[in-house]
């Protein structure tokens, strides 16, 4: 038998013919956390990936874990309010879910949280005034009950002046103050998943990578899911319940159930871009947000030691299997930072690089770039049909666990878990037995075995999955080619690479970060 012909072999031999309470597709946040969440609940989960976990929307977030104030702001004038009480609503709501999984995530992921300090200019033009930030403010605390302090100030125009970046700003404005927060960031978002997803293993789920869903299909209220490995071994397994958790694929996902009329549209792709600058040492932790031309926010947030300047917002109709950042992408950024920080003057030559990736944002006919708000909203398919089949839109990476808990309740209405609870970690157990020299020194957080580990441990099967999203390292340093090899070299006994093996997959690393991150020319790394 041929092997693209067999199951018997490999990670899919395991799997082929069983049936499991849930089958999640879908490997980013969303998928993970409910596999996590799910797992813990006592349900037989397996969780499948067409690519390596965390390599889409996951890995492209903003990584910024939100206060809630901005939510409270009308889009134009207080009067958008009182026309449409709604939306105040709606902000109200969101406003106070985020100071609450703010207090939970600072909490459960104490190394993944990292502090921020967040400026945001009022300016005469605005369509607030400063005494309403500060009403929004005590509002906030309000409603939230929040644990994590603000550590509000609002500063007047003068006592502004020498923060950073408000020397930047664009006169034309006529800056009135500067509201100052302490908000936080995900140090980065693909650990956090990827943490997710080895505990959701460790309770006994089953996680693929490159693991694609093939065919699905409904037979004896079962969902039949055929999947195929990247090795060609493929597989059929059946599912009690069926989470599509794919985020911008979710609607072509949902294509392949249909036997006669394809389920409603469900998202629209939201493409964002963003730039890394180095900006000077004082600059570091602090951060500012605004408004760009069309209203949209745009920020300059701390990334590690350097500085995130983005994001685009675009609705996107390309290939989704091969987003990256265009030329029209870069120039309207730099337009749009050179509007709101004209003193900056931004160009070409500051960018260290770049990166791009498509929101699942919940499709509204008479929203051009969806629907914003509320976030998390879970699908039921079985109103159209398609019974026991459940998925999720806009699931913003800060409501992942209160949204995976949620989860478990629309599942747990529909099947018994077939085992017992288990308590979760939130964060993934590192072994220390073992002491290690850093991979870099520019950045000692990573270690030699901490690179070796991701390909032991933690289903790595490239350079990219290493060096990106299970230690975060070329998000914040340039890994020199002699490294990039090193970590080849260290992994190869591991996943059975020989010497020609090591050159090729040297070479498509580099070709990876030449086109999806436009790496540039400055040694940002010393």
């Amino acid at each position: 038998m041929k092997q693209e012909d067999s199951a018997t072999e490999g990670p899919l031999g395991g799997i082929d013919g069983r049936t499991f309470d849930v089958v999640i597709i879908g490997g980013g946040i969303s998928g993970a956390s409910s596999a996590q969440h799910l797992a813990a609940a006592g349900f037989n989960v397996l969780l499948v990936e067409k690519s390596d976990f965390a390599s889409a929307a996951t890995s492209r977030s903003s990584r910024l874990l939100h206060s809630g104030l901005r939510y409270l702001a009308p889009p134009k004038s207080l009067w958008d309010f009182v026309k449409k009480p709604s939306s105040f609503f709606a902000g109200v709501d969101t406003a106070r879910k985020s100071a609450m999984v703010g207090d939970e995530l600072v909490r459960n992921l104490p190394n993944r949280i990292r502090p921020t300090r967040l400026l945001l200019p009022i300016v005469e033009t605005a369509a607030f005034r400063g005494w309403q930030i500060d009403l929004g403010a005590r509002f906030l605390k309000l409603i939230g009950r929040r644990k994590t302090p603000l550590n509000y100030v609002r500063t007047s125009h003068d006592d502004a002046r020498n923060l950073p970046f408000i020397q930047w700003l664009r006169e034309g404005n006529r800056l009135e103050s500067v509201v100052e927060i302490d908000d936080h960031q995900f140090h980065w978002p693909e650990r956090i998943c990827i943490d997710s997803i080895m505990d959701a293993e460790r309770m006994g789920a089953v996680v693929l990578n490159y693991t694609a869903a093939e065919d699905i299909t409904r037979e004896d209220d079962l969902w039949q899911v055929a999947v195929r490995g990247k090795d060609g071994t493929h597989a059929t397994v059946s599912g009690k319940v069926l989470l599509n958790f794919t985020g911008a694929w979710t609607d072509r996902t949902n294509a392949m159930t249909a036997a006669g009329k394809a389920p409603k549209r469900q998202i629209i792709g939201v493409k964002g871009v963003s730039l890394a600058v180095q900006l000077p040492e004082s600059y570091e932790g602090v951060g500012i947000a605004g408004l760009n031309s069309e209203g949209d926010a745009i920020m300059c947030m701390p990334w590690g030691k350097l500085h995130y300047i983005g994001p685009t917002e675009t609705v996107y109709e390309g290939n989704i299997d091969d987003v990256k950042p265009e030329d029209e992408d870069i120039d309207e950024l730099i337009h749009e930072i050179n509007l709101f920080m004209p003193g900056f003057n931004m160009d070409r030559s500051k960018i260290l690089h770049a990166w791009a990736g498509v929101r699942p944002i919940t499709y509204d006919p008479d929203r051009p770039k969806g629907r914003r708000m509320p976030f998390s909203v879970i699908h039921d398919l079985g109103r159209e049909g398609y019974p026991n089949m459940l998925t999720v839109t806009w699931n913003a990476i800060m409501f992942h666990q209160p949204t995976a808990r949620r989860i478990v309740k629309e599942v747990s209405k529909r099947v018994r878990p077939g085992g017992s609870p288990q308590p979760l970690r939130y964060e993934g157990e590192r072994d220390q037995a073992e002491t290690s020299s850093p991979f870099m020194d520019s950045w000692p957080e990573v270690t030699r075995a901490d690179i070796v580990r991701c390909a032991e441990k933690e289903h790595a099967r490239d350079l990219v999955g290493i060096l990106y999203r299970r230690t975060g390292l070329g998000w914040y340093v340039r890994i020199p080619d002699t490294k990039v090899r090193e970590a080849a070299e260290l992994i190869a006994p591991t996943l059975g690479w020989d010497a020609g093996d090591i050159d090729r997959e040297v070479e498509t690393f580099s070709a990876y970060v030449r086109k999806y991150h436009m790496i540039g020319d400055t040694d940002w790394s010393a």
